[in-house]
């Protein structure tokens, strides 16, 4: 088969733009680092540790971007945050680019480092093959309870849902979708963990073992673990008498707001007609908690209108 003139001139631009890119990065290069040259999945790649700048970034973005996915807003706010929160750690992840001297991996650390105005050191890997990019990204994320499990923390799935659901609901995030942003990163949450403490969040978890034999399912045993670290932090003994007839169904009277709450939560469960979104549970989970330490009396839970959950003013919780 013939080669045409304007094919070849194709080639040699292709490669004279990975060849422009290769001598740009080299003049990024973190100073007293190597670069190493080596074949790789069927390509001779190069490897160097370069520092990418802001305005480096932005070049790459505008020059050497024309094959890549669009740019996920949520995920570029999400490095933002962990950029300024200074939880970013160098862990060996590459920015790739291919033998056409694009970008493969990497553009939305590139574009949070624009965002932030802050420069970060980042290994690098040139002319890989084209066939690369097919396999970016299609592992499964590693998840809260893996990197809580690694830590060496026990029943990391629950200790994490629940961590979560804490710092969610002391930053006033009740919103019934799951993938609002409201909670905390991988990075942040072993710290997290730490600050509110080992034995409490372990406590928190321990009393959920001692209801779920007997729990009918009322609330989820998130709810159940999370509100016992948070009421607990109000009223110890109140928090424990208050989930275990709310979760058991003991002790229960006919003017006790546990038992009103009870009767409004299992309505939504077996009435097609009548529901209760997550942010509605919760609120009114702080409503009847509220009345319950108040030693209030009443037949039904109704939410004030405009009702915001506060808790902690002085008996009952603040965010």
């Amino acid at each position: 088969m013939f080669t045409t003139k304007s094919q070849v001139e194709k080639k040699r631009n292709v490669s004279r733009k990975l060849d422009t890119l290769e001598t740009y990065l080299e003049s990024f290069k973190v100073e007293g680092t190597l670069t190493t040259i080596m074949p790789y999945g069927g390509t001779l790649t190069k490897i160097m540790l370069v520092n990418y700048t802001p305005s480096l970034a932005a070049k790459i973005l505008e020059d050497h971007n024309d094959r890549n996915r669009k740019q996920n807003k949520n995920n570029v706010n999400f490095l933002t945050k962990e950029i300024e929160n200074e939880n970013w750690i160098m862990n060996g992840e590459t920015i790739g680019f291919d033998i056409n001297g694009n970008t493969n991996n990497g553009q939305h650390r590139l574009a949070a480092i624009i965002k932030t105005g802050t420069p970060l050191q980042i290994l690098t890997i040139t002319n890989l093959s084209l066939e690369a990019f097919k396999t970016i990204d299609t592992g499964a994320l590693r998840s809260g309870s893996d990197v809580l499990s690694i830590e060496g923390v026990a029943n990391s799935t629950h200790i994490s849902a629940m961590i979560k659901f804490i710092f969610a609901f002391k930053h006033g995030k009740y919103s019934a979708n799951r993938h609002h942003h409201r909670t905390v990163s991988n990075s942040e949450l072993i710290d997290y963990y730490y600050e509110l403490g080992e034995d409490k969040v372990y406590k928190s978890y321990q009393f959920y073992n001692t209801v779920r034999k007997n729990n009918s399912n009322i609330i989820t045993p998130t709810l159940v673990s999370g509100f016992h670290f948070l009421l607990t932090e109000i009223n110890p003994e109140k928090a424990e008498e208050f989930l275990k007839m709310l979760c058991q169904g003991i002790n229960l009277s006919s003017d006790s707001p546990v038992t009103a709450l009870r009767n409004k939560i299992i309505k939504s469960k077996v009435d097609k007609t009548y529901k209760l979104t997550n942010e509605e549970l919760l609120k009114n989970l702080t409503y009847a908690w509220a009345k319950f330490i108040d030693n209030e009396k009443v037949k039904t839970i109704k939410l004030p209108a405009n009702y915001q959950v506060n808790l902690f003013n002085q008996k009952t919780l603040s965010i």
